[in-house]
């Protein structure tokens, strides 16, 4: 497991849960919760993301912090 497919999988894992609630990057970002350019260099793996992010992130879009990383990497 290495840290570059760890991120990418959070990375994907975010689009997905914002995917999964119909949000766009711009409707996150009006809710208050991160900068929508922020929240694209993320999602892009341009920028990773911080501890205190995934978790505000995750609460925001109701998953557990477990729905962002994956054993099997």
């Amino acid at each position: 497991m290495n840290e570059k497919k760890i991120n990418q999988f959070i990375s994907h894992q975010l689009v997905k849960a914002r995917e999964e609630m119909l949000l766009t990057q711009k409707k996150v970002e009006e809710n208050g919760i991160i900068k929508q350019s922020t929240l694209s260099k993320i999602e892009n793996g341009i920028k990773k993301i911080s501890a205190s992010q995934l978790f505000i992130l995750a609460n925001f879009y109701k998953k557990p912090i477990s729905f962002f990383f994956n054993n099997e990497i």
